[in-house]
C-alpha cells in the first residue's frame, strides 16, 4: 500500500457471501473456490485461502468502524460462530453492515480508519488522532503542513493532500459546513478585482482597482463630497509613495492599508473618510480575531495566489498596536494632504489593548516559573529520535533568554560571537551547562561537530533538515551553516508555543516568540538559596 493510501472498502456481494460462509463454519479453501475463484483479484497471489478471507473480514470490520457500529465490528472480530446462534449473529450482522453500504468520512472518525496502519501511527504519534485535527492542520499550514510533522514525507503529504481535496465537501463541521478552508489547493491566479462590497475574492493591494460603476471619483475627502472606493486606492498609492524609503517600511504600511481597505469595502461598505470612532474600535477587535476564518484566513501563500489571504491568524496585541500606529500616521498623512477634514483614528494604547483581549491570569512579562515549565517540555520533547524541532526551540529558548539579543539578531548570531564556560574569552557570555547540551544536540542534528568546530563563523541555530526544495539547497551550497530566516524561527517557535498550550498549559503567558527574550522574564517571588541553586541548575538565569 503506498504511503497516505486509504484503504480499498469497495465490498463486492461475492466477498459478502464468502464471509458469510466462513463465519457458517465452511472451509476456507472451499470458500475461496467458490465465491472468489473468479473475481480476478491478482494482488491475492499465492496468499491462503484464509489469509484472504481473514483480509476480507478485516475491510469488513473496520467499515463498520467507519459507521460507528462497534457492535457489528465486535461481533465479526470473533471468528466464526460456534454454536447455530453465534452462526446466526454473525450472518446478521454481515447483512446490515451489507445494507450500510460504503461510508462517508467524518470529523470525528480516527486517522486509522482511512489511511494505511505505518502512516496512522506516526500520525497518532504527533496527537494526530483523528480527521478533524488532521484538516485543522492543513488549514493553518496549507498544502506543505506535512513539514511540521515528522517522519511524514512530501509523497505521504502529497496522497494525504489528494484525499483531503477529493473529500472537501464529505468532512463537514457540527454546522454542516465543509471543515476544509477553500485556500486548501487552490489552483489558478488571482486577477484584478474592483475594490467594493461586490468583491467575490479578496486581493492584495496591487490587484486592486477602481469600480467603473462607481457614480463619483472625488478627487478629496471632505464632508461635503461623495468620496469613493477609487479615492481611497488613490489616496493610498500617494501614502505609500511617500514612504518608499525603506523597504521593510514600505511593506509594513502596505500591509496595513490592504488590509483596512478590504474590511472597509467587504464589512463596513464604506470608503475610509466615512469611517468613525466605533469602526476603529471593531477594526481593532477585527485584528485580534479576523473572520470569518475562510475568507480572511490562510498559511502564507504568493500574492498572485488563489491561495492567498489578508491573514495566517489572530494578530498578537503587539501587532494590533503595531498595525494601530501605521493607520494612525496613514490617517494623519490624509488630514494633512487635504483628503480629510478630521479624524479620529488615533493609535490604540498598551493598556487599552490588553484590557482589551488578554485573558484573565495571562500576562507578559513571562514569569520563570512558567518559562522552566516550558523549557522542561521542549527537553522532553527533544529525546524522540525525531524530536529535531523540539531541540532546536529549546537551544533557541536558551539563547534569547541568556545572551540579550533581538529576537532577529539569533538568525545571525554565530559561534564565534559566543564564549563558554570553561573556554577562552567567555566573560559575560558564558553558557549555563543545560543550554550548551541543548546547543550541542542541535548541532548534532545538522551534522556540525560543536567542539571542533568552535570560534568559527557558524550560526548557533539553523535548520536541522533542508526543505526538500532547490531554493533549500542553493542556499545551503552557497552558506554552509547557515541559519533560519527570520521568518522560518518565527515559525518554528511560534508552532512549539501553540502545541504546548494545546497539550500543557493553555494559560502559557507567551502569545509571541518575541515573548520568550529574557528581558521579558520576570521572577514571580523572590527565591530562596535553594530555589536559585534549582533556577541554576536548570539553566534558566533569574532575570529582573
Amino acid at each position: 500500500m503506498q504511503p497516505g493510501k486509504a484503504p480499498n472498502l469497495s465490498l463486492t456481494r461475492s466477498e459478502f457471501a464468502a464471509v458469510r460462509a466462513y463465519v457458517q463454519g465452511m472451509p476456507a479453501a472451499m470458500v475461496a473456490g467458490r465465491y472468489l475463484s473468479d473475481d480476478g483479484d491478482d494482488d491475492a497471489g499465492g496468499e491462503s485461502a484464509l489469509r484472504l478471507l481473514l483480509g476480507l473480514r478485516d475491510r469488513m470490520v473496520q467499515l463498520a468502524h467507519l459507521h460507528n457500529r462497534q457492535d457489528l465490528a465486535e461481533l465479526l472480530e470473533l471468528g466464526p460462530g460456534r454454536s447455530n446462534r453465534g452462526m446466526d449473529r454473525r450472518v446478521e450482522a454481515l447483512a446490515e453492515l451489507e445494507r450500510l453500504g460504503t461510508a462517508r468520512p467524518r470529523a470525528d472518525h480516527g486517522i486509522e480508519l482511512w489511511f494505511a496502519p505505518a502512516l496512522a501511527r506516526r500520525l497518532r504519534a504527533q496527537k494526530i488522532s483523528n480527521l478533524h485535527i488532521l484538516v485543522e492542520l492543513a488549514n493553518r499550514h496549507g498544502g506543505a503542513w506535512w513539514r511540521s510533522v515528522p517522519r511524514i514525507g512530501a509523497l505521504a503529504g502529497t496522497v494525504i493532500n489528494r484525499w483531503l481535496a477529493d473529500h472537501r465537501d464529505v468532512v463537514r463541521d457540527e454546522r454542516g459546513e465543509p471543515l476544509l478552508r477553500e485556500h486548501f489547493g487552490a489552483q489558478g491566479r488571482l486577477t484584478e478585482a474592483a475594490l467594493g462590497p461586490r468583491m467575490r475574492q479578496l486581493v492584495p493591494f496591487e490587484l486592486m482597482r477602481e469600480d467603473g460603476s462607481a457614480t463619483a471619483q472625488a478627487t478629496q475627502y471632505n464632508s461635503d463630497s461623495n468620496v469613493s472606493f477609487g479615492s481611497d486606492l488613490a489616496a493610498v498609492h500617494g501614502w505609500l509613495a511617500a514612504n518608499r524609503a525603506q523597504r521593510s517600511t514600505w511593506l509594513a504600511y502596505r500591509k496595513e492599508a490592504e488590509r483596512l481597505l478590504l474590511w472597509s469595502a467587504m464589512e463596513r461598505r464604506k470608503p475610509l473618510a466615512a469611517l468613525d470612532g466605533q469602526d476603529r474600535l471593531e477594526y481593532f477587535g477585527f485584528l485580534r480575531n479576523p473572520g470569518p476564518v475562510r475568507l480572511w484566513v490562510g498559511p502564507r501563500a504568493p500574492r498572485e495566489s488563489a491561495a492567498w489571504r489578508p491573514f495566517t491568524g489572530p494578530l498578537s496585541e503587539s501587532s494590533v498596536l503595531h498595525a494601530s500606529r501605521i493607520l494612525g500616521a496613514l490617517f494623519e498623512w490624509l488630514q494633512i494632504q487635504g483628503y480629510l477634514a478630521d479624524h479620529v483614528w488615533q493609535p490604540e494604547t498598551r493598556a487599552n489593548a490588553q484590557r482589551a483581549a488578554m485573558p484573565a491570569g495571562v500576562g507578559s512579562p513571562l514569569s520563570l516559573d512558567s518559562l522552566s515549565r516550558f523549557l522542561d517540555w521542549l527537553a522532553a520533547r527533544g529525546r524522540d529520535a525525531e524530536g529535531l524541532r523540539y531541540r532546536a526551540a529549546e537551544a533557541a529558548v536558551r539563547l534569547l533568554q541568556e545572551q540579550h539579543i533581538g529576537f532577529a539578531d539569533l538568525t545571525t548570531f554565530t559561534r564565534d560571537k559566543l564564549g563558554v564556560a570553561g573556554e577562552p574569552g567567555c566573560g559575560d557570555k558564558a553558557l549555563s551547562a543545560p543550554a550548551r547540551i541543548a546547543l550541542e544536540r542541535h548541532w548534532q542534528d545538522r551534522g556540525l561537530d560543536w567542539h571542533g568546530q568552535a570560534g568559527q563563523p557558524i550560526v548557533l541555530i539553523g535548520p536541522p533538515r533542508l526543505p526538500p526544495t532547490g531554493r533549500a539547497r542553493r542556499k545551503a551550497d552557497m552558506s554552509p551553516g547557515a541559519g533560519y530566516s527570520v521568518r522560518g524561527l518565527h515559525a518554528l517557535l511560534s508552532q512549539a508555543i501553540e502545541r504546548y498550550r494545546e497539550e500543557e498549559d493553555a494559560g502559557f503567558a507567551a502569545r509571541s516568540p518575541r515573548d520568550l527574550a529574557g528581558r521579558r522574564t520576570r521572577m514571580t517571588r523572590a527565591p530562596d538559596a535553594g530555589a536559585a541553586a534549582g533556577i541554576i541548575a536548570s539553566g534558566t538565569p533569574a532575570i529582573g
